[in-house]
């Protein structure tokens, strides 16, 4: 198929230009606003084309040489090509035309990240063919890699170890290697087919070259997914413990648990949602390893922490065990579950829903509809699924605020709060 040519008018929620081609629309990653580009259709839609950028024939004022060697046709980041001041009004123009789906017009604040790069303290490398890489944009199509320059420089300098490792041992079965750093501490966790569960004692006890990792944590997991419950964790060479420092007190996390992937927006983050939220007695929905649920008890009287998967509620118990001044009610469960029970029990002034990418079940949402509830704090990672759970919001509470945190600099994604008041 021939190459075609498309001015680029616009760029789509997932920082894609857009164009048309004869009367459709056509998405074309890697492009900017008032470009002139060489494309070539990669899929067909019955509503869109989805293309891929051949050449730039009139570049943006604003485009920019990118610093990744990858970044053209690794599917990881999408702004790379423009400057940060740049990316950072993209993302508020996308937020803007999301959020104006439901009526709101009002002003978008941002909290720029100190770093651009060399920033990202956990990643998922895809093992194939004997490499360790990424996908493709749009596609499952694998290439290896040597570094990645959003990752932090203790992850990038761990890959080559890493590599090392591989090749002095029998890895049947590996499909990924988790990387996750907090502060100095680095653990790294080898996801193998769930099937080899029942030989990995004698893969662990014939591991070679282990000690090439020095203080770091090795993981041998076995499963579909190292999040999930069901997967098997196995610590083969006990390093330094992942931890977090706040207020003077440690926090240990475990490998497999969520964390937010950006240190320094991530405090600035939690100390917003903080100063926020109102009232005594507080919900935290979605609560992770529990360190927001420590910050939020410091000011108010009691507060709630639901989180359904088991190793990240354990990581919150035995933060609570550090801090018996506090309050702190943890409760292993789905939030559509237990928000109710709580609701019926006890009298709650504010909620936060941290939710998956996935958003809130409708469930949830009713429950605040339907409740007292004076304040909703609403942190989401994915503003579609955001923008739809305030539609079933919006009858009963309005907007006070909203405010873009940019977790994910150089990428689409944006962690956004927005600060919700029941009305009156």
């Amino acid at each position: 198929m021939e190459n075609e040519i498309v001015d680029i008018y616009d760029i789509s929620y997932e920082g894609s230009g857009v164009g048309k081609l004869d009367g459709q629309v056509v998405f074309v990653p890697k492009t900017l606003k008032g470009e002139k580009v060489e494309i070539s259709i990669i899929k067909k839609n019955k509503s869109f084309l989805l293309a891929k950028l051949s050449n730039v024939l009139n570049p943006s004022a604003e485009r920019i040489e990118p610093r990744c060697p990858y970044f053209e046709k690794c599917g990881g980041c999408d702004f790379q090509h423009c400057s940060y001041q740049h990316e950072r009004e993209l993302k508020t123009e996308i937020l803007r035309k999301e959020m104006s789906k439901i009526g709101y017009i009002g002003d978008i604040s941002y909290q720029e990240s100190k770093n651009r790069f060399f920033y990202r303290n956990k990643i998922k490398l895809e093992f194939f063919n004997g490499e360790l890489g990424y996908f493709k944009s749009k596609s499952h199509s694998f290439f290896g890699i040597e570094c990645c320059p959003i990752a932090t420089e203790m992850i990038n300098k761990s890959i080559p170890v890493v590599k090392r490792f591989i090749s002095s041992n029998d890895c049947f079965g590996l499909k990924s290697v988790y990387f996750k750093q907090l502060q100095n501490n680095l653990s790294i966790c080898f996801l193998f087919d769930k099937k080899i569960v029942k030989s990995a004692q004698k893969t662990i006890k014939n591991l070679k070259n282990i000690e090439i990792f020095g203080d770091f944590s090795i993981y041998f997991a076995f499963g579909e997914i190292l999040e999930s419950d069901s997967t098997k964790i196995f610590c083969v060479k006990q390093g330094k413990c992942l931890k977090q420092i706040y207020d003077g007190i440690t926090f240990e996390f475990d490998v497999s648990s969520f964390n937010q992937v950006n240190d320094e927006i991530a405090k600035k983050l939690y100390d917003y949602v903080a100063s926020k939220v109102e009232g005594k007695r507080v919900v935290n929905a979605y609560s992770g390893q529990g360190l927001l649920t420590y910050i939020l008890s410091q000011n108010a009287k009691f507060v709630y922490g639901i989180e359904y998967q088991k190793s990240a509620h354990m990581s919150a118990e035995k933060m609570k065990e550090q801090v018996q001044d506090y309050k702190i009610e943890n409760i292993c469960g789905k939030v559509e579950e237990e928000i109710a029970k709580i609701l019926q029990r006890d009298k709650i002034d504010c909620v936060v829903l941290d939710p998956s990418r996935e958003g809130c079940e409708n469930s949830v949402l009713n429950e605040m509809n339907q409740s007292e509830i004076i304040k909703v704090v609403y942190v989401s990672c994915n503003f579609s699924t955001l923008v739809r759970d305030l539609k079933i919001l919006k009858d009963f509470y309005d907007i006070e605020s909203v405010k873009i945190f940019d977790m994910f600099p150089c990428t689409a994604n944006m962690e956004t709060v927005v600060i919700l008041r029941r009305k009156v």
